[in-house]
């Protein structure tokens, strides 16, 4: 019995020796990855001590246009602000300004546009348009929000392809590009500055759509979710907008296409494009129909329009740039959608991209409502 003591002893003896040589071996290698963390944590700050390191680089060529980014993600202080006014109240305005670009003649584009087939893009991934499964192609270029329901009859593929999106150009204003959510920031926003919100997106895409494939754009910067004290009138946004987009309208009939820009909330929404941190775009559609059926007291005869227009984008956007676009996004109201046939409500990145990033996706946006818009025969 005293042997098997004695054993059991020699035996606990042993482990606890182990057990406290494993814990030296351990804290000597904790001590050992610290002193070499800060060694070159130290290396590192010494070689980088008095170099300006820029947190966004863009390569000229192509995005010339874009306000250049100086140290610490700042844009250069020479940059013009543009016009803002503010609502005072549901359908009452301190004033109403747009800024026209003024194109006398027809400009050539500058950049040719290449050809995209929507219904061979279609037809290749899901074969006969006429037999393509529902979820399937709702899957592949639509997010259903949780209070709507699309049907076969509302999003049918055939239809949608075969809508023809192109428009002549001409002398006339033909894009009208504005902002029912224009105070939308980004992270690094400054405040006060409009060209930091999407107004500045929206005046990149502008003069991009003017300047390189020659159309005039009307760029709107009326803001319809401030009331003129600063304070937030959101709700009322919408119903603001309306009678201010419905007068450029009736005031400016060459008008073929609405663009009404904004920004979403939730997690950054970023691709790379020629090698450029990038905000993707997402398309948006109301359907004027809950997940219970329409919806009585809207009507949208532009419907299909909108949806057609849309699906041309968002397929010629991701054949150009792929991952530029994000699916489309479909919920349950009208959004003002009703006033044109070729309306897109447009996403443009999250609050959480950049300033750079949601600017820079507007030179390839800008092709792609080109492409769409000339068939490719720019």
């Amino acid at each position: 019995m005293r042997g098997k003591q004695w054993l059991c002893r020699r035996f606990a003896k042993h482990r606890a020796a182990k057990c406290a040589g494993r814990q030296k071996r351990y804290g000597e290698e904790r001590k050992t990855k610290l002193y070499s963390g800060l060694f070159c944590l130290a290396v590192g700050l010494f070689v980088l001590y008095g170099k300006e390191l820029p947190l966004f680089r863009m390569p000229e060529a192509g995005y010339g246009i874009l306000m250049r980014v100086a140290k610490h993600g700042r844009e250069t202080t020479d940059e013009r602000t543009l016009p803002v006014h503010y609502a005072e109240a549901s359908g009452t305005f301190l004033s109403i300004h747009h800024a026209k670009g003024v194109i006398p003649e027809y400009v050539p584009s500058i950049k040719e546009t290449l050809s995209v087939s929507v219904t061979e893009i279609l037809e290749e991934r899901f074969g006969s348009l006429d037999q393509v499964e529902f979820q399937s192609f709702l899957f592949n270029y639509y997010i259903e929000d949780v209070s709507t329901k699309a049907t076969a009859e509302v999003l049918h593929p055939a239809s949608l392809a075969a809508y023809n999106p192109t428009i002549t150009k001409t002398g006339e204003p033909q894009i009208l590009i504005f902002h029912t959510h224009g105070s939308e920031g980004y992270a690094d926003s400054k405040a006060g500055v409009t060209s930091d919100t999407v107004m500045g997106a929206g005046e990149v895409l502008a003069k991009e759509l003017r300047e390189t494939y020659g159309y005039n754009v009307i760029h709107e910067t009326t803001v319809f979710d401030r009331k003129a004290d600063g304070s937030d009138d959101r709700n009322n946004a919408y119903n603001n907008a309306l009678p201010v987009i419905t007068k450029i309208l009736e005031e400016n009939p060459s008008i073929e296409v609405v663009i009404d820009l904004h920004r979403d909330s939730g997690d950054a929404r970023t691709s790379v494009i020629n090698g450029v941190s990038t905000a993707k775009v997402m398309l948006f559609n109301g359907l004027c129909r809950t997940k219970d059926g329409p919806i009585s007291y809207y009507s949208n005869p532009n419907l299909q329009g909108n949806l057609g227009f849309g699906l041309h984008l968002q397929i010629t956007g991701n054949e150009l740039y792929p991952g530029l676009m994000h699916r489309i996004y479909l919920k349950s109201y009208r959004y003002n959608m009703h006033l044109k046939e070729r309306y897109i409500l447009v996403e443009l990145g999250t609050h959480k991209n950049t300033v750079a990033e949601a600017k820079a996706a507007m030179i390839p946006f800008a092709e792609t409502i080109a492409t769409v818009l000339s068939g490719g025969s720019e």
